[in-house]
């Protein structure tokens, strides 16, 4: 049988099937990279958002000690309440160049002598934060207790009356390392079928070390690096075992298995990862795209606040961003994600860093906001939703509103999941007082409210008037933002695909040619009359449909403008021929 076989052939399709083998396996290796380099940016991201929140808290107390080193430590109040809030944290201590050290310490966890380390195992940092006026952090630390901890050294200096500054002492954190590594979701990468290596290079050093990591990881895997506080950080990724199917590639080179199966199994092994790649992204606590907590890390978090902080003063409030729909149709939706990071950004601006933010999903938002003066909460929502959040897409400027609801705890409601569906019901009555506002709950919000005045999707009765609407701006060419329907069917398009395919995105494309001159100078005229403030026209025309038919319409439309798009018109319209035909005059 061998014999009667062709030696080129053999060779050849051995030749190929090696080839395509190869360029498989390459291709693969790619697509892993572009699979799993997210999970590792998102992992550094978690790492990252820690590290923040920990630098502002010590910056708080150092801005305290500072201006009154004396006063503050018969007092402080942050850290006994950063430690209620946040259980990682072991022990943080302020320890003065001169005097004694304050410290405060978790009932499970045993005094930590931090002036000793400062002279032994934490000097190199102690000498970098003092010198470069910032926080450093150290990892993978003995300090005696159960489990490694990471350490955050706060170097804290004061200023006389003329501006000399003098190095007063440190502000030491200490956090259990396998909780931050549990809460950045890098500990259950191997539940999830990923071996990992995280690494930290101290600014001072020249080498990284090794934080953390399970399995085997090799060069050419796929990684990513961040600077947290002054220092790269980088970890590595690789799938649990083979990642190709060895035994599938030797029967394809002997056999010569055609191209169609070996791209049908990739396909197949691409679909399994993808799948990997949305259940890693829906297990994790925060939501990919901005960085807030998903509703299921909210809810945690806000659980525990208010476990540690029963009783104490809160706002709920739900929010979102008005015409965000119209924000993705006209900019995309690359543009609409943008906006949602503009609005997670300006609510830690105004709400400030405190605050819990929880994203629900679209771009709704329940965010949990601690307070001791009322009224600093109604100036924030007061500014929040009158002042335009705006940001650059491309070259230019997209302003958007925003509106929101509220509902007080513990006052309205002692159940966070109560709260939330009571600032929902608000936020759907700042809804009907015009956007760009705030209401709180009250006993005249009810279920009841909402459903009468929201039971009719505004879309379908668009879809269902008895002429087309259409939304265009006011420019020459008259591009069109928004169509219904009847609209897309009066012009005898299959959709709106179709439709937007055949005028052009623009009016006047679909406008009689013999009647655009004629129809623009009675536009203009009607609209340059002094009685009529309204800017209302009614004109009459011919359109051309896709199926090429011409008919005659007569339209209703008012100039208008929009915070948003500028000068636009809404325009109604309906074939004349179907309303002389009712009257039964045709």
């Amino acid at each position: 049988m061998i014999k009667s076989l062709s030696l080129p052939v053999m060779i050849a399709g051995l030749l190929l099937t090696f080839g395509l083998d190869c360029f498989l396996y390459i291709s693969h290796q790619q697509k892993e990279g572009e699979i799993f380099t997210p999970y590792a940016i998102h992992r550094l991201e978690g790492i990252d958002g820690m590290v923040k929140w920990w630098d502002v808290v010590t910056k708080i107390m150092a801005s305290k000690l500072e201006a009154d080193p004396a006063g503050y430590l018969v007092h402080p109040r942050e850290p006994a309440m950063v430690m209620a809030m946040n259980s990682m944290i072991r022990s943080i201590q302020i320890l003065p160049e001169k005097g004694e050290p304050v410290v405060f310490t978790a009932e499970d966890t045993r005094k930590v002598d931090f002036p000793r380390f400062l002279e032994g195992s934490l000097k190199k940092a102690a000498d970098t934060a003092r010198m470069e006026h910032r926080l450093v952090l150290v990892d993978s630390l003995d300090l005696g207790l159960p489990h490694k901890m990471m350490a955050f050294l706060r170097p804290v200096y004061r200023h006389d009356e003329n501006g000399n500054e003098s190095f007063w002492g440190y502000i030491i954190l200490a956090v259990e390392q396998r909780r931050v590594m549990s809460t950045a979701n890098i500990s259950n990468l191997g539940a999830q079928q990923l071996d990992f290596s995280l690494y930290h290079r101290y600014g001072w050093e020249t080498d990284s070390h090794l934080v953390k990591e399970r399995g085997m990881t090799e060069k050419g895997n796929p990684h990513a690096e961040r600077i947290i506080a002054g220092d790269l950080w980088s970890i590595v990724l690789r799938p649990q075992g083979d990642s190709i199917n060895w035994l599938l590639l030797f029967f394809a080179t002997i056999s010569g298995f055609s191209l169609t199966t070996l791209i049908a199994f990739l396909l197949r092994k691409n679909g399994v990862l993808k799948k990997a790649n949305g259940d890693l992204k829906r297990s994790g606590g925060r939501d990919p795209l901005t960085g807030v907590f998903n509703r299921k890390g909210g809810d945690e978090a806000v659980a525990d606040y208010m476990k540690a902080h029963a009783g104490q003063k809160a706002m709920v409030l739900a929010l979102d961003i008005d015409n965000f729909k119209l924000v993705n149709d006209v900019y995309g939706h690359s543009v609409g994600d943008e906006a949602l990071k503009t609005l997670v950004r300006d609510m830690r601006e105004t709400f400030g860093e405190e605050s819990i933010i929880t994203r629900n999903g679209g771009d709704e938002f329940i965010l949990f906001r601690p307070y001791e003066d009322f009224s600093s909460v109604t100036r924030a929502m007061d500014d929040f939703t009158r002042t335009p959040h705006t940001f650059m897409a491309g070259k230019r400027e997209v302003k958007f509103y925003a509106s929101l609801g509220c509902a007080a705890y513990p006052e309205q409601g002692d159940s966070y999941g109560n709260l939330c569906i009571r600032a929902d019901y608000a936020l759907y009555g700042a809804k009907l007082n015009g956007k760009a506002g705030w209401r709180q709950f009250d006993s005249s919000i009810t279920v009841t409210d909402k459903r009468s005045q929201f039971s009719f999707n505004l879309t379908d009765v668009a879809d269902h008037l008895p002429g087309g609407i259409l939304v265009i701006k006011a420019t020459k060419k008259g591009e069109i933002l928004f169509a219904n329907k009847v609209m897309v069917d009066l012009l005898e398009c299959d959709d709106y695909e179709d439709f937007t395919k055949y005028t052009g995105g623009t009016f006047f494309s679909v406008v009689h040619p013999d009647d655009r001159d004629p129809m623009k100078k009675e536009f203009h005229r009607q609209l340059a009359r002094t009685d009529n403030p309204g800017q209302i026209d009614f004109l009459s025309f011919r359109m051309v449909t896709k199926k090429g038919h011409i008919i005659e319409v007569d339209d209703a439309a008012r100039k208008f403008r929009n915070p948003f798009y500028g000068d636009l018109y809404y325009v109604y319209l309906y074939n004349r021929k179907d309303r002389l035909k009712i009257r039964g005059k045709e």
